[in-house]
């Protein structure tokens, strides 16, 4: 049997919902409260691919890849460096995991063998006897990787800031870069867990491009994530899978 579980504020989930509402052996389910029991199964992007109660992907999740998945029809020689990049995509499709990154401006502390199985897909491909290699491989290009990426990261992250603006109704106009600073720390920690020592701080560098992306296309990030949110809140269905607390 496979579970998804869903978010009712995000897009992929939704997206993914709607293209396998129905599909026999396929199940969903919407992340609710109490939500620490999906922190310890690793739920740290939505969607969530569990197989028998195994994670096996996190987001981004195409249908076909559920389907074959279902079938048992997923095994393949997973070459390493294609690991490597499908680990940075699942980076970058996770606020939690890419503001964690970011605090750092370093992918070491998201180096779990769990995660990385999952996140690189050889957990999906069946050939999770490569991720030793692959967290080999992915030390030593780490650099490369966080140059190469760095502007697209940036992006993203500042996309899930003013996301997070958009619910609370603040203005882009009205935050100032220590607001920045604020709101990674936050949301790269859980309470003490992940603060940087000795002293917590937020890499100004890191800082300086979340703040000057949001003021040079914070109001055009503003507008897409106003119709992407309004699409999913408006839709009945969907939003029946919200589990009552």
């Amino acid at each position: 049997m496979i579970k998804i579980v869903l978010h009712h504020t995000c897009k992929s989930s939704y997206t993914l919902y709607k293209a396998l509402r129905g599909v026999p052996g396929v199940e969903f389910e919407m992340a609710g409260v109490p939500y620490f029991p999906y922190l310890r199964r690793y739920v740290l992007s939505v969607p969530a691919v569990f197989k028998n109660g195994e994670l096996v992907l996190l987001d981004p999740v195409e249908p076909d890849d559920v389907i074959a998945l279902r079938d048992g029809k997923t095994q393949k020689e997973l070459d390493i460096d294609e690991a490597v990049e499908n680990f940075v995509r699942g980076i970058m499709a996770s606020q939690a995991l890419l503001a964690t990154v970011m605090l750092y401006k370093s992918v070491k502390p998201v180096l779990d063998p769990d995660l990385v199985s999952v996140l690189s897909r050889a957990r999906y491909h069946l050939q999770e006897r490569k991720t030793p290699r692959i967290l080999e491989r992915i030390r030593e290009k780490e650099g490369e990787l966080l140059s190469e990426h760095w502007e697209h990261l940036v992006k993203l992250l500042t996309f899930g800031l003013v996301r997070e603006m958009y619910w609370l109704g603040i203005d882009v106009g009205d935050v100032e870069k220590s607001h920045v600073k604020m709101w990674i720390l936050a949301k790269a920690t859980l309470g003490r867990l992940g603060l940087p020592h000795p002293k917590p701080a937020v890499p100004n560098e890191v800082a300086d491009a979340v703040y000057t992306t949001l003021r040079e296309s914070g109001r055009r990030y503003l507008d897409k994530v106003t119709e992407e949110q309004s699409i999913i809140l408006g839709d009945a269905d969907f939003l029946s899978l919200i589990q009552a607390y």
